[in-house]
This record gives C-alpha cells, sequence and structure tokens, in this order.
C-alpha cells in the first residue's frame, strides 16, 4: 500500500512540474512611451485599451497582456534595454508553441489612432484574432 501511495505521489508531482515548465501561449502588447505626450500618443493607448474590451476572457486567463511603458521614466525595465526601445512604439509580441514573433504596429498607430480610430481598432483586432486562430 505504501509503495502505490508512493508512486501516486511521484506521479503527481511529475504531472505538476511537467504542467510548469509547459509554455502557454500568450500575446503581449507593449506600448512604450514618453512622460509628455502628444493627443496622438493619448489616442494610442485609448484605442488599444478599447480594442482590449473585447478580450476580457483572454486578459483574465492570462492569455493576453498590456503594459503601457514610460521609457523615460522606467528606464532599467529589461523590454526597453532588450528591444532598444528610444521611441513610442507599439508592439505586439506573440508567444505561440515556443516560438516568438515580434510585430511592429508603429505605424499603424500613429496613421490611424487618431485620424480613423476606427479603422486602428480593426488593425489591432485583426492582430490580436490571428494570434488566437
Amino acid at each position: 500500500m505504501k509503495r502505490i501511495t508512493l508512486l501516486v505521489f511521484a506521479m503527481l508531482i511529475g504531472l505538476v512540474s511537467f504542467a510548469q515548465n509547459e509554455k502557454k501561449d500568450l500575446l503581449e502588447i507593449y506600448y512604450f512611451h514618453r512622460t509628455e505626450r502628444c493627443l496622438t500618443c493619448n489616442a494610442i493607448e485609448d484605442g488599444v485599451r478599447s480594442a482590449l474590451n473585447s478580450y476580457k476572457k483572454e486578459i483574465s486567463k492570462g492569455e493576453l497582456i498590456f503594459k503601457s511603458i514610460n521609457i523615460e521614466e522606467d528606464v532599467d525595465n529589461q523590454i526597453v534595454k532588450d528591444y532598444e526601445i528610444e521611441s513610442p512604439t507599439l508592439l505586439f509580441i506573440y508567444n505561440k508553441k515556443g516560438e516568438r514573433k515580434f510585430i511592429d504596429l508603429t505605424d499603424d498607430a500613429f496613421s490611424y489612432a487618431r485620424p480613423n480610430p476606427s479603422k486602428f481598432k480593426k488593425v489591432l483586432k485583426g492582430k490580436i484574432n490571428d494570434f488566437f486562430r
């Protein structure tokens, strides 16, 4: 009986550690900005937050994260250093099946966030939906 109990316990520990080591798919969205922001810079963050309202389930499950990072105040941020961010940038990072793919949406953000927010939202949702397909 002790052997069976120990065997079951060992199997459970193995399953738990395997589950913890397994990388789950994750979409990271980062908006890097300066301390002083223009109307367009504010519209970019507002547009991203608005688009993310449709993905509350994915956010709560930890499958999607959004972070707005001030590159002037958070100079020691590892992401800012890793990607050498020096100016406002909207970056999507697809972490899927153990691979990372980077999508820079900065041009779309500055082109559409203020003059055409509905198109900006459509672009964002398209990229988010591409990830979850």
